[in-house]
């Protein structure tokens, strides 16, 4: 059985360019939200998740479990996540119902499953699998985004999500976002989308803003919270009564105020919504068997798929033909940007620069092929490397590459890294022409030192 989620108000998701408004304003939000993945990738950020647990609470949102893997999930992330949580002391834990990786390969995003039962018993599989290296406090399943369907589909999405809590047993971290921008890109009335959900097992919502590009709606988090979003909201907490909601801002960050105000607008709604009986939470129904022709087919499926999306010269058309190719190439550049968000967090200082060092990114791993393995480094160092024969850019980017180097080595010619145990030391001569040292000793938390010498020109 599930316990229900003990969170109660509004929350912003952390990160950097939130931290000091979100430090110096605590009461402005009563919880927050990280994403499980940074902390894997960033010992600091994992250090500063358990620092703001001090202040908050704080849910870990995973964002590569890839519970949607017919090939099933990778134990040891499940282990992490589990043991993140743990340290936060987290009252809650939460994942996509989705697929990252298949065959071997990344994706790099968060990829939507064929909306069939044969997905439905693959998730409960996974989310079987993945409950025993977690605590025992709520696990919620998000509703994903998606840029192209299968035309294996057999249900309404509505339909396929109430399956899916009452496989798992799980409630939904319903994404009003995500379930508008489906609806919109479907021609279906979002508040008619919205009230087919199981909506007695929503145990957390988020909310973001989005765009349109090329007449399809994107959920990009990088724009305000459309009206429309709110609405829905407000008929969900009119029929579900007050549930906690997260706020997600990735890109495109206003002032503080503006997100302030938001925040303030949907902790208006929840002042407004009545409280109301909610569903008891009941045990999953048993896991029906998933006959291994049928889980090799998906996992062919899938893996198919993932190569059509990830390598880099365009599909075929015979390939793409299933998905449709304007879907395909939508979601194929789609991709491309997701390598540039997964990436630049790992170079802050060449990051820093905005718009000039997000084009030179895009530019790096257009015609690079993503790594098999921590794809997010290996693109960071191809940027980095890139960046530095860029005038303006060459100061930051010499500073994050060789700081990247401290971490993380090279182990294939393909350009997949590795975290680095051993000591390393290294140098780099600035534009300037000062010296720059880096050197951190064993371990995989060791420190990073980076030392400047001589005066400069």
């Amino acid at each position: 059985m599930a316990p229900p989620c003990p969170l109660a108000g509004v929350a912003l998701g952390w990160r950097p360019e939130l931290a000091v408004d979100l430090l110096r304003s605590p009461e402005s939000v009563d919880f927050l939200e990280v994403v499980a993945d940074t902390c894997f990738a960033q010992p600091s950020a994992w250090r500063e998740a358990c620092a703001i647990a001090e202040l908050k609470p704080v849910v870990p949102h995973g964002v590569k479990l890839s519970l949607g893997s017919a090939d099933g999930i990778e134990l040891w992330r499940a282990r992490k996540l589990g043991a993140l949580a743990r340290e936060l002391r987290a009252p809650a834990i939460s994942e996509h119902v989705a697929f990252t990786r298949a065959g071997g390969r990344e994706i790099g995003h968060l990829t939507p499953l064929p909306v069939t039962r044969d997905a439905v018993r693959v998730v409960a599989r996974n989310v079987n699998a993945a409950r025993r290296m977690l605590p025992d406090v709520p696990l919620l399943l998000e509703n994903v985004a998606w840029t192209f369907r299968w035309p294996e589909d057999e249900m309404a999405e509505p339909d396929f999500y109430a399956e899916v809590v009452a496989a798992t047993g799980c409630d939904l971290l319903l994404d009003l976002a995500n379930l508008y921008a489906n609806a919109v890109n479907s021609g279906i009335e979002p508040g008619r989308a919205l009230r087919g959900y199981p909506l007695d097992r929503v145990g957390m919502v988020h909310v973001a803003g989005g765009a349109v590009e090329d007449g399809f709606y994107l959920d990009t988090h990088a724009e305000a919270v459309p009206k429309v979003v709110f609405e829905l909201l407000a008929e969900l907490l009119a029929r579900s009564g007050p549930l906690p909601v997260v706020l997600e801002r990735d890109q495109g960050f206003p002032p503080f105020d503006e997100l302030a105000g938001e925040v303030e607008r949907l902790r208006a709604l929840l002042r407004g919504a009545r409280a109301r009986g909610r569903a008891v939470p009941v045990d999953p129904a048993p896991e029906p068997a998933l006959p291994g022709l049928v889980q090799r087919r998906m996992a062919e499926r899938q893996s198919v798929l993932t190569e059509i999306l990830t390598t880099v010269a365009p599909p075929t058309a015979l390939a793409a033909e299933p998905f449709g190719a304007a879907s395909v190439a939508r979601t194929r550049a789609v991709l491309q940007w997701k390598r540039v968000d997964e990436a630049l967090p790992l170079l802050p200082r060449t990051a820093a620069a905005g718009e000039p060092a997000r084009l030179l990114a895009l530019r790096a791993v257009q015609h690079a092929p993503r790594a098999a393995r921590g794809a997010g480094v290996a693109d960071a160092l191809r940027i980095a490397d890139m960046a530095v024969s860029d005038p303006e850019l060459a100061p930051a980017a010499l500073r994050d590459r060789i700081e990247l180097r401290c971490r993380f080595v090279r182990t294939r010619g393909n350009g997949v890294c590795a975290p680095r145990r051993g000591p390393f030391v290294g140098r780099e001569r600035l534009p300037d022409g000062r010296r720059l040292w880096a050197l951190k000793g064993p371990g995989l938390e060791a420190p990073v030192r980076l030392i400047e010498q001589g005066s400069g020109r």
